[in-house]
């Protein structure tokens, strides 16, 4: 019922021959994999409704104001635009001058 191919490994040909441990760490190794997973799943899921936009959802209390994330969103993109084209300027000419370095680093120190 048993094959011993290598000295420090037994293959077992029929499940009813496997020792009753080692089959018991298995199921044991599986659940506690399974349970690991779970904890994992609520902690990711409980950090996601607490996030304010979330639990405003949720309540239904807080409306967001779209007009006004829509507006700042737009305005971050224009800077990000803004300093884009600055350090495509900076690249296209002598990237050591002190207008390029500038452009180059303005991110920074914000």
């Amino acid at each position: 019922m048993t094959k011993q191919e290598y000295p420090s490994f037994t293959v077992y040909t029929v499940e009813a021959a496997i020792p009753r441990h080692q089959r018991a760490w298995v199921w044991g190794l599986g659940a506690l994999a399974i349970l690991l997973c779970g904890v994992a799943a609520g902690w990711l899921f409980g950090q996601a409704s607490s996030h304010p936009s979330v639990r405003a959802w949720a309540d239904g209390g807080r409306e967001v104001d779209e007009t006004a994330l829509l507006a700042r969103q737009e305005a971050i993109n224009r800077q990000l635009r803004e300093r884009i084209a600055g350090a495509e300027q900076a690249l296209a000419g002598d990237a050591c001058a002190p207008a390029a370095t500038k452009a180059l680093t303005q991110g920074i120190k914000e």
